[in-house]
């Protein structure tokens, strides 16, 4: 009985102890300070995902413009308009 008393009381300082490290820990201004710096970094890489982003999409833009005012492009596009059959009603339902 008193082996397994002495266990328990073991148990239950270990315990107390590494609350109270854990207490101090997060009462403490460093882990305050590390938490907001952790903050701060997420928010700042997040940004830069943002911005590499936008730059993607406006580098789309600008290639897609530049395909779709290309002679090529208008030349396609003269084609088709060369091809169509013009005898063909349309219908309108």
């Amino acid at each position: 009985m008193n082996d397994k008393l002495t266990k328990i009381l073991k148990i239950i300082a270990v315990t107390g102890i590494v609350t109270a490290g854990a207490v101090s820990i997060a009462k403490s201004g460093m882990f305050k300070e590390m938490l907001q710096k952790l903050k701060q970094k997420m928010k700042h890489e997040n940004d830069n995902e943002r911005m590499i982003l936008i730059a993607k999409k406006i580098d789309m833009d600008i290639k897609n413009t530049e395909r779709r005012t290309s002679p090529l492009y208008h030349e396609r596009n003269q084609e088709k308009y060369d091809n169509m059959d013009w005898n063909t009603p349309c219908e309108n339902n």
